[in-house]
Formats: structure tokens, C-alpha cells, sequence
């Protein structure tokens, strides 16, 4: 865990302390990763992971119910496939682990989808349209993670920053009432600053560091999550439905099925919600199984085999030569359970313990397993 990426009021953790900046920012320099797969590669590597999976006996009660779950997910990815043209679907991802569940299915599917004979003619997809709805202030870590895996994953990623009110409502994808914030009124970065150049992707000029301090959100018009993607969508009309890894435990989540269209004020999309029922435990056993790997660490010469064995063909290679187990952001290993931003973000309490020596420390997030203490380090 590379501490220089916690937020500055963090507590001590393993008995080091986060480096500070003069914002109160940490310095975590970005390490950009190389892209050696195409994103037909990645679905294949990925979809080759996930069937070994599926496909292996389960070791306990958790692993069998993940299973279960996983292929009720795809399933639910396959459908919406089916009734969407991809380019009119995008995916709502800012690095949490829910998310990084269901990215790493919908490509898998992905792959399933455009290799099915019915659709070989279709050309395959270079990359993902995707929106980040930003929290004003960030973790660099979580910053950091978002850049590796849009790289790593082809994400078409748009970034648009938020700077939500005192509502928790306005924090997330549920359905707050009063009505939106005129979309003209936002700016072009959805806070005033910034443009949608760079390829179409998001980005913010005025953010030089990867967070703004909590003050100067104070000065900025409240711009919700539903103003995020109303933007989104003023400028990618295309758009008719988003994945969303809310789960049936988050805020407001409870009432959601795996297709929901938005009400109240929302811009009109249909909200898919493939892993809404999974638990916390599930999630983690998906994303820490032995047969998942980080496919961003091996290399343009790792050698390949087709699923059954013999010759792969071309773009459908199945790595073999890492055994880097799959990345996920590093702040979970330090005690954060939820994430949100700096100041509104610490580690779950109930994560805490006191080592031989006196000193506080925090276990991953991953040990903890009851969903309703999930969001303790959320204020």
C-alpha cells in the first residue's frame, strides 16, 4: 500500500502516516500503464478468466453463491445487449469495487456478444463509452486506479466533476426531488472549467492536482449527480441506457430491480443494475479469486491458447503468462470500506485494531463481511 495516497487526515495505518502537500493533497505521481491488448483482447482474457470461475468447483458457501451471482449478472448484461445497440450504451465507473465487478463482467459478455455468429459481421467495439461523476475531492489513489484501468480496460471515459450539497441524495444515482441544475448553466466541465477535448474524453483545466480543496467547493454551484449525467447526456445523445453498480444495499437501493428507467428529474435513460443483488462478500470473492488476474502485467509477447486448448485465433488470446492477481484500488487494503471523497470518506471503524506494539492499525476491506456496516467510514 503506497500510504503517500491516503488523505491528509487520515489516521496512522500499519504506523505510517500519509505525506502532505500544501493543499492537502498527497503526491502520488501517476504511473501510466502500458496498453499491450487490444479491447477485443481484454474481453477474450477476461471472458476466459470468469468461465475458469464459473466453471471450477466451489471451495465454500461464498464462492458458490458469488458463482450464482455472476452468471445472474451477465445474464442481465447479455439482455441489455440484446435490446441495445452497444454504441447507445455506456457505464457509470469511478474505481470502487462494485463497479470494477461489473466491468469486468460486461466485457466478458462483451466478448461473448460479438463473437455469437449472429453478430461476427458486427465490427467490435475499440473502447467503452463511460462517465465518471467526480466527488470535488477525490482520493489521489482513487484517481490514480480510475486512470489505470480506463487505460487498461478502453475505457471512453468522461470526466465530470460534481460538487454535491449537504443531501446525501445528491451523492449518488437515486432520485432526489427539486429540479435540476439548467445544464447550460454548468459549464462545459460541469463546474466551469474544463472542456470535452483529449478524444472526447473529460477533462477538467482547472484541476491541476488530482483534488480540489473542500473550500472551493463552497464556491462552486451545486452540481448533483443527476446534473453529471444530464451533461453527459446533452452531450452524447446517443445514450439510452448506463450500467450502474449500485447494490440492493447502497442508499436508496433497496427498491431497484436490474432495469429501472429514471424518474423525478432525471434525464431519461434506463439505469441497468447487474450486480444489485450481490452481498459484500460475493463482491470481494469475485475480485480476489485465484482466477482472476491483472491482465495490465503481462506484456505484448505473452503467449496464448483458444479455451479448448489448441490454436487461438487472432484478438482471442488467453494470457497465460501472469500470475499478478486482478487490481483493484489500493485504498481498500488500508481499512476504507466505501469510498467517497477526502472529506467526506475515513477507514471503517470497525476495521480497526490495536497491533502488539500499541499501534493503531486498520485490516482490508475485504475481512469485513456484513453488509450493513459497509458505509461506517462514510460521513
Amino acid at each position: 500500500m503506497n500510504t503517500t495516497s491516503l488523505p491528509p487526515k487520515a489516521p496512522m495505518t500499519n504506523g505510517t502516516l500519509a505525506s502532505v502537500l500544501v493543499n492537502g493533497e498527497a503526491d502520488v505521481p501517476s504511473s501510466p500503464a502500458p496498453i499491450s491488448h487490444s479491447l477485443q483482447e481484454v474481453c477474450a482474457l477476461l471472458h476466459a478468466q470468469v468461465a475458469s470461475f464459473l466453471s471450477a468447483a466451489p471451495e465454500d458457501d461464498v464462492t458458490r453463491k458469488t458463482q450464482e451471482q455472476a452468471r445472474i449478472s451477465m445474464r442481465v448484461i447479455e439482455k441489455a445487449l440484446d435490446e441495445y445497440e452497444f454504441e447507445s450504451l455506456s457505464l457509470s465507473y469511478n474505481g470502487g469495487k462494485d463497479c470494477l465487478v461489473l466491468l469486468v463482467l460486461y466485457l466478458a459478455v462483451i466478448h461473448i456478444h460479438f463473437t455469437q455468429p449472429k453478430n461476427r459481421r458486427k465490427e467490435f467495439p475499440k473502447s467503452i463509452p463511460s462517465i465518471y461523476a467526480k466527488p470535488p475531492d477525490p482520493f489521489p489513489a482513487v484517481s490514480d486506479f480510475v486512470d489505470y484501468s480506463a487505460r487498461l480496460y478502453h475505457l471512453d471515459l468522461t470526466h465530470i466533476s460534481t460538487n454535491p450539497g449537504p443531501d446525501k441524495r445528491q451523492k449518488s444515482h437515486s432520485n432526489p426531488p427539486g429540479p435540476p441544475l439548467p445544464v447550460d448553466s454548468l459549464g462545459p466541465d460541469g463546474g466551469g472549467g474544463g472542456d470535452l477535448s483529449n478524444n472526447g474524453k473529460k477533462t477538467n483545466a482547472n484541476n491541476t492536482n488530482h483534488t480540489n480543496s473542500y473550500q472551493k467547493t463552497l464556491d462552486k454551484p451545486i452540481i448533483t449527480f443527476r446534473d453529471a449525467f444530464a451533461l453527459y447526456l446533452s452531450s452524447n445523445p446517443h445514450i439510452k441506457a448506463i450500467f450502474v453498480g449500485t447494490r440492493r444495499t447502497d442508499p436508496h437501493g433497496s427498491h431497484l430491480t436490474h432495469f429501472d428507467p429514471t424518474d423525478h428529474n432525471w434525464p431519461p435513460f434506463m439505469r441497468i443494475h447487474p450486480v444489485i443483488d450481490w452481498h459484500l462478500s460475493e463482491i470481494w470473492c469475485f475480485l480476489r479469486s485465484p482466477h482472476l488476474r491483472d491482465i495490465g502485467s503481462c506484456s505484448n509477447g505473452c503467449s496464448g491458447a483458444s479455451e479448448g486448448g489448441g490454436a487461438a485465433e487472432p484478438g482471442t488470446t488467453i494470457c497465460t503468462a501472469t500470475t499478478a492477481p486482478l487490481r483493484y484500488c489500493e485504498v481498500y487494503d488500508a481499512g476504507y470500506t466505501s469510498l467517497g471523497g477526502v472529506n467526506d470518506t475515513v477507514r471503517n471503524p470497525k476495521l480497526r485494531y490495536t497491533d502488539e506494539h500499541g499501534e493503531e492499525r486498520y485490516k482490508p476491506a475485504y475481512e469485513m463481511t456484513a453488509d450493513d456496516k459497509e458505509r461506517l467510514g462514510r460521513e
